[in-house]
């Protein structure tokens, strides 16, 4: 149960911030995507399931906000939850690189998905003007903002389980 709203609550306050506090945040007028550190997270904390829900979650909800289409950013941090939900958990316990290197390439393969799809598909052709300006910078400042924020998650994740590992015992 506290699971299922813990994770409510933490997907709504990323939005949040990631809609005002991410800009102010910003360098250059690249912001740090918060949204994919979550989902990516959460994916490697809880499985391929559970980060496909919490992808689409936050994607619909961001299609609802900001998106001229629905179901475009749900597909793909679906997508994203889904796959790196695979990474086992015995494998990065106590390395914290192995989820960096996961958000990093994590938010490369959104960025690349966003320009195949939103620019290309309007005639905009300037690949390497767009990896170059907005991809790669954006890909780097998300990176060094995971390595706090995923300590953040997992630290969140675990408070969560052990709530309802407590409440489980008590029924």
């Amino acid at each position: 149960m506290y699971r299922i709203f813990g994770t409510i609550f933490i997907v709504i306050i990323n939005l949040i911030m990631q809609s005002t506090l991410a800009h102010y945040m910003a360098i250059g007028g690249i912001t740090m995507n918060i949204i994919i550190i979550m989902v990516v997270s959460f994916a490697m904390l809880r499985g391929k399931i559970e980060g496909a829900i919490i992808g689409f979650s936050i994607g619909i909800l961001m299609d609802i906000f900001f998106g001229d289409v629905i179901g475009y950013f749900a597909l793909l941090y679906m997508y994203i939850g889904f796959f790196c939900g695979y990474i086992d958990k015995n494998l990065y316990k106590d390395n914290i690189m192995i989820p960096i290197m996961v958000i990093t390439a994590a938010d490369l393969v959104l960025n690349l998905s966003i320009y195949m799809f939103s620019y290309m598909l309007k005639g905009k052709t300037g690949f390497f003007e767009y990896f170059l300006t907005i991809s790669l910078p954006e890909t780097v400042y998300t990176c060094f903002g995971a390595v706090f924020l995923y300590k953040l998650y997992q630290l969140v994740n675990s408070v969560i389980e052990d709530l309802d590992r407590n409440r489980e015992e008590k029924a």
